[in-house]
């Protein structure tokens, strides 16, 4: 099922030109958190993050929308976006909210028995991380493909994940190697196009470096093209990756969600074998 929804992810990207629309934006938001707080400008490219990650909703549920219907244009990414925004925003508000009072429970006993927060914090972070990425992950999709509300959709995320552990932990790996395939060969590129100007940080004490050089220092050791180019690479890297991932996602839910035995009518017979239900 893995590998034919692959085969379908890539198939949709080749014919449906809209499915790029949010790989693109995701390529853009990149692109602009890497040159902005490059610029000197911290507080506008947090803030540019920020008002990027709470748009993300819209996109994935015109990229959602349009695989759903299958093969329905820029009209329908629209709508599809429109529609369901507020539902996948809330379902994922919900789950961070979820997560951070998690990590807040957890740090409490940590801190009666003397130890400091920040010590535990990392440990905390990715222990209650993992685990709500794991389950919720498909919330987005199952608010879409299967009109689900808020709650609903987390709950129905969290079953999805339950009914096939191991095919959902599979879709993960392959995920993951997908990703930091991509991750491997953008820095790759990257560091061979600055490969001229990080030499000397390279031969230098790396434990000096560490301690004294700061992010200005950073900037301009990389230098302004070194910087763009990095922003082209990883605006392309971003745009390919989450168009293929995004789709794959959506096509391995409507895969599994087709393939998967409906459960029987709840109800019973009567006494000349007629079925009444419940």
């Amino acid at each position: 099922m893995i590998r034919d929804s692959l085969r379908e992810a890539l198939a949709r990207m080749a014919d449906t030109p809209v499915l790029w629309i949010t790989g693109l934006y995701l390529g853009a938001l990149f692109a602009l958190d890497l040159l902005i707080p490059a610029a000197g400008d911290t507080t506008l490219g947090a803030r540019i993050g920020f008002l990027g990650l709470c748009a993300l909703p819209f996109f994935l549920g015109g990229t959602y929308g349009v695989i759903r219907a299958d093969g329905a244009g820029l009209r329908g990414y629209l709508e599809s976006g429109a529609r369901y925004y507020f539902t996948i925003l809330l379902a994922a508000a919900v789950i961070v909210a979820a997560g951070f009072v998690t990590v807040l429970l957890l740090l409490v006993p940590f801190t009666l028995l003397g130890g400091t927060p920040l010590e535990f914090l990392p440990v905390a972070v990715l222990g209650v991380g993992i685990p709500f990425a794991f389950f919720t992950f498909f919330s987005d999709t199952a608010a879409v493909f299967e009109d689900r509300k808020v709650l609903d959709s987390i709950r129905r995320s969290v079953e999805f994940v339950l009914g096939r552990p191991g095919r959902a932990l599979s879709f993960y790996l392959v995920n993951l190697a997908v990703g930091l395939l991509g991750l491997f060969f953008a820095v790759f590129l990257w560091s061979f196009i600055i490969a001229d100007r990080i030499q000397p940080f390279m031969e230098a004490n790396q434990t000096a470096l560490f301690h004294n050089m700061t992010a200005p220092d950073l900037v301009n050791l990389i230098g302004v093209p070194g910087l763009e180019a990095g922003a082209a690479i990883g605006f392309a890297a971003v745009a390919l990756g989450a168009t293929l991932l995004l789709t794959f996602k959506a096509c391995y839910f409507r895969r599994a969600v087709s393939a998967a035995p409906s459960a029987p009518a709840a109800g019973e017979f009567d006494e000349k074998g007629r079925w009444y239900r419940y």
